[in-house]
């Protein structure tokens, strides 16, 4: 039988230290290049890949992995402008790093996997997870670093934008304008949730983001003195075709609607596409703003340019990835990034 190759075998024959061989896999910032080529080489010409990572974690307890738990199934993720965004900010420090990735999403169909927290990682991203979702429980009790994106966990580090303040401004604009009945397309406030609900009373929901975006709208709103009445929201899936679904709804019961505020831009130029199909003119009909100003090519060149919140994902991906790995940030801080509401074409005074 052959023997099974080892650092410290590959070590021998070269006439290195096995601390060496050890740098030339896992630290090759600690040698010089030359002499990490030489075992690189060798260690291919004898079909040694690297070290047992399962032999590694159970001696160093670390995996060299983080998982990233979001909203939704995967195939979202790698299709949302704002998602991908966000997880190339991940990406990149987890590549000057060398750790690994390990995605996680709440919404899975049932195909035997009873654990979707099974996999060893050495903390956890959760990005806008529904507070009561098994997974995102399971997670923040898992006993591991944890960092909380668009979120509130005061037991761990939180990263998050001032959303709050933001649909203030949004608001206030479109009141400004002389906007009285508006309409409110959001994900839900509760995870699988399509509902209909007007302004009044107590935001009930499960969502932090959702929380806050209709906390300042309806602050907004009631500083303006704006009957909360007539302030309609519909919960939908977080894409252009249920934009475009939530705002027909709307609009069908309440045709006195003169503006829209979405939670998100794929719910905006949803929107901007009924309002094409109604023959509806933007903004001169419907006044529209969006949030997350995503650079979406084949919506912008037909539609006016859109009112937004712009922030940015991708720096949210990287403070988050490097708050998890740095030992001297202490469980319960709270990392803040501000937006910036931008006004744009499709906005203007009432009709």
């Amino acid at each position: 039988m052959k023997k099974r190759e080892t650092l410290k075998s590959i070590a021998a024959t070269l006439g290195v230290t096995h601390t060496t061989v050890s740098n030339a896999f896992n630290r090759p910032e600690k040698m010089s290049k030359e002499v990490r080529k030489k075992i690189l080489d060798y260690a291919k010409s004898i079909k040694y890949y690297g070290p047992n990572q399962a032999a590694k974690s159970l001696r160093t307890g670390k995996s060299g992995s983080i998982g990233v738990i979001f909203n939704d199934q995967l195939s979202y993720a790698f299709t949302d402008p704002y998602d991908i965004s966000f997880l190339h900010g991940v990406s990149t420090v987890c590549e000057k790093e060398g750790l690994n990735i390990v995605l996680i999403p709440l919404k899975t169909k049932d195909h035997g996997i009873s654990d979707p927290l099974s996999a060893m990682v050495d903390g956890y991203i959760l990005n806008a997870p529904y507070k009561n979702n098994i997974v995102t429980q399971a997670a923040l009790n898992k006993g591991v670093p944890i960092v909380v994106v668009d979120f509130d966990a005061p037991e761990h580090i939180n990263i998050n934008t001032n959303d709050l303040e933001m649909m203030g401004e949004v608001t206030s604009h479109l009141v400004e304008l002389g906007h009285k009945n508006i309409g409110i397309i959001t994900f839900g406030m509760h995870e699988n949730k399509h509902n209909y609900y007007t302004l009044e009373g107590e935001i009930d929901t499960d969502n932090f983001v959702v929380k806050n975006r209709l906390l300042g709208c309806q602050n907004s709103f009631i500083e303006h003195n704006v009957d909360l009445k007539n302030i309609h929201i519909q919960e939908t899936q977080n894409n252009e075709e249920s934009g475009a679904e939530a705002a027909e709804k709307l609009k069908q019961r309440f045709p006195e609607i003169t503006a829209f505020i979405c939670f998100s831009d794929r719910l905006a130029y949803g929107l901007m596409q009924f309002c094409h199909q109604q023959g509806l003119a933007i903004p001169a009909d419907i006044s529209i703003t969006g949030f997350d100003d995503i650079n979406q090519p084949q919506f912008a060149q037909h539609f006016p340019e859109l009112t937004t919140v712009k922030q940015d994902p991708l720096l949210k991906g990287q403070l988050a990835t490097k708050a998890l790995i740095d030992d001297s940030i202490e469980p319960g801080s709270y990392i803040y990034i501000q937006s910036e509401f931008i006004i744009k074409q499709s906005t203007s005074k009432a009709p």
